[in-house]
């Protein structure tokens, strides 16, 4: 496929994102979702756009892995990729065990399933996930506090660290880890989740993902100090409740964590044959990505990925500062 195919393909691709307004498309997206646990999730609504009913997909090189190769015009599927322009996958019918490696052959069933063991490590117990996903969110500038008194039916909320009460006015303190020879270096939060102290890990890790929805999601304006990092989308609370919930339904599903999220994106489903112009699949899919990079095993994601150091200046002093200290030690 040459660039300019490759960007016309793209170009379609994107308006064509618009067919999961409908109502049953989105409830098949989310499905796809969990399905594609190796695929970012705006990733796999791409595939999913490109071949509805795909089992599986790999690049040609992560194939050769399982010593298999792409069928001679088999039908690329394009997806993004982190600081480059497009890379290309293959369904798993469209690859194949060479002759002369037969007696070594791998069934679908087995590479699909050695492919996707890493990802089935987590559940609904395993603190470990939720520990690693509430230090790596403080390089987002989000702090958590695990204590707050509620009913049962009340389970997070998410603001402007300065808007909400802390002790003796004091803002919420953050660290963040820059690597393992520098000490974290500590920081004022500017967002806090407050969660119910009676949740469990895996009602934790899912209230913690809806919270940091409404922040990917850009719900919540961007700090003063951050120069109109992103612009709020100021939507009706059940829009925003709505794409928070699908965030935190993609998140959960990945990990293998159950949910009653479903009880509350369903009536909605069902109410509405397509969904409101307002809500954006493509924000729920890439604050979905965001959340899962923190989450998921050898996961590459470090202090500079985080919005603390791209738009906190003040930050970012300090980060050089105490890389310079290292150096001279």
């Amino acid at each position: 496929m040459t660039i300019e195919e490759t960007k016309n393909k793209l170009d379609v691709l994107f308006t064509e994102v618009i067919e999961y307004r409908r109502s049953d498309r989105f409830r098949e997206l989310l499905k796809f979702c969990a399905q594609f646990k190796t695929l970012a999730p705006y990733n796999a609504m791409l595939v999913q756009l490109q071949m509805p009913h795909a089992r599986f997909v790999l690049t040609p090189r992560e194939w050769k892995k399982y010593n298999r190769k792409v069928r001679k015009n088999a039908r690329p599927l394009v997806i993004l990729v982190p600081f480059g322009p497009v890379d290309f996958v293959f369904e798993i019918q469209n690859t194949y065990t060479p002759k002369l490696d037969s007696l070594h052959s791998l069934s679908n069933e087995y590479i699909i399933d050695q492919v996707e063991r890493p990802f089935r490590v987590y559940g609904q117990s395993d603190p470990n996930l939720v520990q690693k996903l509430v230090n790596l969110m403080q390089c987002h500038g989000v702090a958590l506090d695990p204590h707050l008194n509620a009913g049962v039916d009340y389970c997070a909320d998410i603001g402007k660290s300065e808007e909400k009460d802390e002790p003796e006015g004091k803002p919420k303190e953050i660290f963040v880890r820059i690597n393992n020879k520098v000490r974290p270096l500590k920081a004022n939060a500017k967002f806090l989740i407050r969660t119910n102290e009676n949740l469990r890990n895996g009602e934790l890790l899912a209230s913690i993902a809806h919270e940091l929805g409404h922040l990917f999601c850009y719900h919540l304006s961007c700090p003063k100090e951050w120069k109109d990092a992103w612009k709020e989308r100021r939507l009706d609370e059940d829009i925003m409740e709505f794409e928070a919930e699908a965030v935190a339904r993609i998140v959960c599903d990945r990990l293998g964590i159950r949910t009653t999220s479903e009880r509350y994106l369903e009536p909605y489903l069902k109410k509405y044959k397509e969904l409101p112009k307002s809500i954006s699949v493509e924000n729920i899919c890439i604050a979905a990505n965001k959340i899962l990079t923190m989450c998921l095993p050898n996961s590459r994601f470090t202090y500079r990925d985080g919005m603390l150091y791209k738009y906190d200046k003040d930050f970012q002093t300090k980060v050089k500062n105490e890389l310079e200290k290292w150096k001279r030690k």
